[in-house]
């Protein structure tokens, strides 16, 4: 039995995202929430989250230096503009790869809210992928998982050629931020990540990998009226093909990341009031067509793949 983990990313913030999730596991289309850590209202909207989902979903913590407040590391310059991180087009990575120890300072404290507050955290991914781009970085986020014994999320993902276009794309914001030969160090660990990942003497569990076909598409003005039922035959078609190619291949679990948001006007005119940068309001649309793509997709076609857990994972 092939199992898969659907994995609602950015909970914890916006009001319409937290609702959009809540709808889709009580629907039974997700059973992992990505949870940001360092919202000033994360505690408080993680529980009551599980308070209404009860054991329906496990918990994981999306790390971030890319978005928010920071925790440990506010005002320094290798990570903040006074206390708030980087945005994810301004990474100061090679000073924040000459600061390890602060980076795992500030990772294991972002778990450490979740764990203090009673909350049990299952997983650990990174938001906008930070932590996978250089070799440095994903090492410390390694040690992180080892030292909470907590698997992470596949960096060995589907289909490549998206996850090579997301690469290519921060490379492009980068440009006047870092240096060239971090540059090209960069698009070279993207390439070899996979592998360095397999290689690694102290394993870390993670799923067999990563399916990212459902996200998007980038926004377009009008588009969610204009084009939303050829975007979600669109999703449908790659959802099929995904779970098609999970059925039938050696892979014994995989994570489908999606990105959810209610579309409840009085929940959307809630998150109006919201300050926390590092997550776009201008992707809301995408997000409002994979919310109605996964509550309108039967799984129960393919039988072979059932929803599992990231403490199954072997």
């Amino acid at each position: 039995m092939k199992k898969l983990i659907v994995t609602a990313d950015d909970y914890g913030v916006f009001p319409s995202i937290n609702q959009g999730i809540k709808d889709a596991i009580l629907n039974n289309k997700v059973n992992s929430v990505a949870c940001i850590p360092n919202y000033k209202d994360s505690i408080k909207n993680v529980k009551d989250l599980i308070n209404t989902i009860g054991n329906k979903a496990e918990i994981g913590c999306h790390l971030t230096i890319s978005s928010g407040e920071a925790l440990t590391v506010q005002n320094h310059d290798a990570f903040c503009y006074d206390k708030i991180f980087r945005p994810f087009s301004n990474l100061n990575i090679d000073a924040i790869e000459l600061v390890p120890e602060l980076l795992e300072k500030e990772l294991k404290a972002q778990v450490q809210v979740f764990l203090d507050s009673g909350i049990a955290v299952t997983n650990l991914s990174c938001h906008h992928t930070t932590l996978t781009t250089t070799a440095a970085l994903f090492k410390v986020y390694l040690k992180v998982a080892k030292h909470f014994n907590l698997p992470i999320r596949s960096v060995n993902i589907s289909p490549s050629g998206k996850d090579n276009a997301y690469r290519t794309i921060l490379n492009l914001l980068l440009l006047a931020h870092v240096p060239a030969k971090k540059l090209k160090e960069m698009r070279k660990f993207g390439k070899e990540i996979s592998d360095f990942f397999l290689t690694l003497e102290n394993k870390t569990l993670a799923p067999n990998f990563l399916e990212s076909s459902h996200y998007g598409p980038l926004p377009q003005a009008g588009f969610l009226d204009a084009t939303a039922k050829l975007e979600i035959n669109k999703k449908h078609k790659n959802l099929n093909k995904f779970l098609k190619t999970l059925s039938n291949n050696e892979n014994t679990s995989a994570e489908l990341m999606v990105h959810l948001i209610s579309d409840d006007i009085y929940l959307l005119e809630e998150d109006d009031g919201i300050d926390y940068p590092g997550i776009d309001q201008n992707y809301f649309d995408s997000r409002a067509l994979e919310y109605r793509s996964l509550n309108s997709f039967d799984f129960n076609n393919y039988p072979e793949v059932k929803l599992g857990f990231w403490r199954d994972l072997e």
